[in-house]
């Protein structure tokens, strides 16, 4: 299904349902859709979708997939016998990228390193010939290319918080193309703090294992606004580092410079306008003026330019 999205081009939902696990899910846009038309079922509802396996056949060549915008691949609730074919797909469709995103990058490790005993003809088969052997048996294809180097593999990344716990898992995952889906960015998130990898200090310079950033702010009701500090914080890193920067949007709030805040606000204007205050990793205290003005106003231009970066392959 053709997207919105301004990184992808398809979605593709063999998976739908899930449930919130963190503070990025609280104006979930998956939820809103979904009790807008699934009729009844909750989000909850956790479904896989068999008849769905054969969509990205019909995608042209070069398109960039979206996989499950209504779910989490790697939710609890999918089996890794469903994920396996999900990946099969992707293995013999290899003109087409696939971009997953997870809150679940725990998960998504024990995929990867998951031993099914007496899996078909693979006594304690790894995911690498699990996935080969649906391919060949069902789709007559095989290659010898692991990980597969269509697949870019994420997490989500809404505060300093989620970044120290998921981004170290993330690095453990073997992928061709690792990315950030920092929205709605709602922290300050510094990268280089991430030093902790397997319960040891280790000066690690891990940046070059990241190949793509991507920050928003969020939209629609209860849009919580974006300090403009964050997104430069990123932006700067990224171009440290020499990693691309997707600067998507800043959602329904936009940094603005008011003379008297308090008389704007005064002026019945308490509902679209915030006072934004934080502590940066500096110990600096940081003001910042938002309007609420939407999406489409707001747009995302960052400085007066726009940062619409992606990985190079």
């Amino acid at each position: 299904m053709s997207t919105k999205i301004e990184w992808a081009d398809e979605t593709w939902n063999p998976v739908t349902g899930c449930n919130k696990v963190s503070a990025g899910c609280k104006n979930c846009y998956a939820e809103t859709l979904a009790k807008r038309f699934w009729k009844g079922r909750k989000f909850t509802d956790v479904q896989m979708h068999e008849d769905r396996l054969s969509q990205p056949y019909k995608f042209k060549p070069g398109t960039k997939v979206f996989v499950n915008s209504m779910s989490d691949l790697f939710h609890e609730d999918v089996p890794f016998e469903f994920i396996d074919k999900v990946f099969a797909v992707m293995a013999v469709n290899a003109d087409t990228t696939f971009q997953i995103l997870t809150k679940r990058p725990d998960r998504m490790l024990e995929y990867f390193n998951f031993q099914a005993p007496f899996y078909g003809d693979y006594p304690n088969a790894e995911t690498e010939k699990r996935v080969w052997d649906i391919a060949l048996t069902e789709y007559s294809k095989y290659s010898t290319e692991w990980p597969l180097p269509n697949v870019w593999l994420g997490v989500s990344v809404e505060n300093q918080a989620a970044a120290d716990e998921r981004i170290p898992l993330l690095l453990k995952v073997p992928a061709v193309v690792r990315f950030l889906s920092c929205e709605p960015l709602l922290g300050e998130v510094v990268l280089r703090k991430i030093t902790r990898i397997d319960r040891m200090e280790v000066l690690v310079k891990w940046m070059h294992m990241i190949h793509w950033v991507i920050v928003g702010g969020e939209s629609g009701h209860g849009a919580r606004p974006m300090h403009p500090d964050w997104v430069r914080s990123l932006r700067d890193q990224c171009q440290a580092a020499d990693v691309p920067f997707f600067f998507k949007q800043w959602g329904s709030w936009y940094p603005a410079f008011v003379s008297n805040a308090a008389n704007y606000i005064s002026e019945g204007n308490k509902k679209s306008s915030y006072q934004y205050h934080y502590e940066n990793e500096h110990k600096e205290d940081k003001w910042q003026f938002m309007k609420k003005v939407g999406k489409k106003q707001a747009g995302a231009m960052l400085d007066g330019l726009e940062y619409k970066n992606f990985p190079n392959q």
